[in-house]
């Protein structure tokens, strides 16, 4: 049986290394020059770092179980960074349970509010009771308005811009349970993994075991089509050129997998479009000198153009990177926003006096080289409800499936579950496949 993927992200590349496991046939097709997505790294002093930032929790046990397995887990590093956040415009600490005490942009009553409600909902067990609830409705309950409005509606806009008042309290619920699960024993920080080499390891590793074990790659290749499951047709199209194969999976967005789905299929893409997506744009920019003690800095004031300010450098030492200091600025966006259409150094002019207000001693003539990177389909809109909507891996086409971010719930969006819902893929796509063998 021959599987062919297309995308050669972490899901695809874990997806191959599973199949050829289960003794499959690969073929993946990459309409970018090298494998990676958004693992996709640049050089600063010799060292290589991801155009868009990561790091792993220390309950990430699927990314940290294929590191072992791939024979690279001695190169993972466990830090306990500090992170702030910038309100009312104000620099807080916001790491332990002291910072929070001591949160002035909040009232006592509300920050002994917060606490207490924030113990409670990670007391609660079960996400399913928040399912069909939005986050905005249940926070505000349990919270208070105060907090609500000053420190969840900021992030809820952040993560999902306009769309923040449909999102669904079980995603809210994860992220709150991930958070708790990640601290230390004492509660006072987060312990986060970062590879040495950056994630561009775990690409480089999976690359190599599925190159040894058969996978063909190709890049620059496409997909044009989906054909798979039409009467005599073959399963993709790619560069013009028909492609044989039994099954096919698409690791890419549901907006892009609408696409590349045949006419016949117009009932099947209109149920695709019922998740909204929202775009990532993130730019890395290598820095002459530190701004803030802090690793990651969530921004409050909804006037800032950005929702994250991460410093790189105060989680990994600088020395990795020569010496430079590197900080990303991360945003959530419609698709259609001007951010995606315009170019580099002006989207890098029109940051640098709103960081100066978050970190007084930038400058822009600190910033040396830079990197912009922008995913359109990067974040689905996981609203209320979610649970019914959800896609399958096994679509409604014979033998085609998907496996992307879309299925990652309720938890946040991570490499940890890219590596999740490949294997859940994979062994949905080997059964099926043994199935039909054995029904013929």
């Amino acid at each position: 049986m021959k599987v062919a993927i297309i995308g050669a992200g972490i899901t695809g590349l874990t997806l191959a290394h599973e199949l050829v496991k289960r003794g499959r046939e690969v073929e993946i097709f990459e309409a970018g020059p090298a494998p990676g997505g958004e693992l996709a790294t640049v050089e600063v002093g010799g060292e290589p770092v991801e155009r868009f930032y990561h790091h792993l929790f220390s309950h990430d046990r699927f990314m940290i179980e294929l590191t072992r397995e791939l024979g690279i887990d001695d190169t993972l590093e466990w830090h306990e960074p500090v992170m702030g956040f910038f309100a009312g415009g104000r620099l807080y600490p916001f790491t332990s349970p002291g910072d929070l005490l001591r949160f002035g942009h909040l009232s006592l009553p509300a920050r002994l509010r917060l606490g207490a409600s924030t113990l409670y909902l990670q007391s609660r067990r079960d996400y399913r009771r928040y399912e069909d609830q939005t986050a905005a409705e249940v926070m505000l309950r349990v919270v208070g308005r105060e907090a609500f409005e000053k420190i969840f509606r900021p992030l809820l806009r952040a993560k999902f811009n306009d769309h923040w008042k449909s999102v669904s309290m079980a995603w809210m619920w994860a992220r709150l349970m991930s958070r708790a699960r990640t601290r230390t024993a004492n509660k006072q920080r987060e312990r986060l993994g970062y590879f040495r080499g950056g994630f561009g390891v775990v690409v480089d590793a999976l690359a190599r075991s599925n190159e040894r074990r058969g996978v063909r790659m190709q890049l620059r290749a496409p997909a044009e089509a989906v054909t798979i499951g039409e009467p005599g047709a073959p399963a993709l199209r790619v560069r013009g050129a028909l492609v044989a194969a039994d099954a096919v999976v698409a690791t890419v967005g549901l907006p892009i997998v609408r696409r590349l789905l045949p006419a016949s299929r117009e009932d099947f893409a209109r149920e695709l479009a019922a998740t909204d997506y929202v775009g990532a744009c993130v730019a890395l920019m290598e820095i002459s000198q530190r701004l803030s003690p802090y690793y990651w800095t969530n921004i409050g004031d909804a006037d800032l153009p950005f929702a994250a300010l991460i410093e790189h450098t105060n989680m990994v030492e600088p020395e990795r990177y020569g010496g430079a200091r590197l900080l990303y600025v991360s945003n959530y966006l419609p698709p259609d926003h001007e951010f995606f259409r315009i170019d580099d150094s002006n989207l890098i002019e029109r940051y640098a006096d709103s960081i100066r207000r978050v970190f007084p001693t930038f400058r822009r003539d600190h910033v040396g080289r830079y990197w912009v990177s922008r995913d359109p389909v990067a974040q689905p809109v996981i609203a209320a409800g979610y649970q019914r909507r959800k896609p399958s891996y096994r679509s409604p086409i014979p033998a085609f499936y998907i496996c992307n971010t879309a299925q990652i719930y309720p938890d946040d969006r991570g490499t940890n579950y890219n590596v999740r819902i490949a294997r859940e893929c994979a062994a949905q796509v080997d059964a099926d496949a043994t199935g039909r063998s054995r029904a013929g």
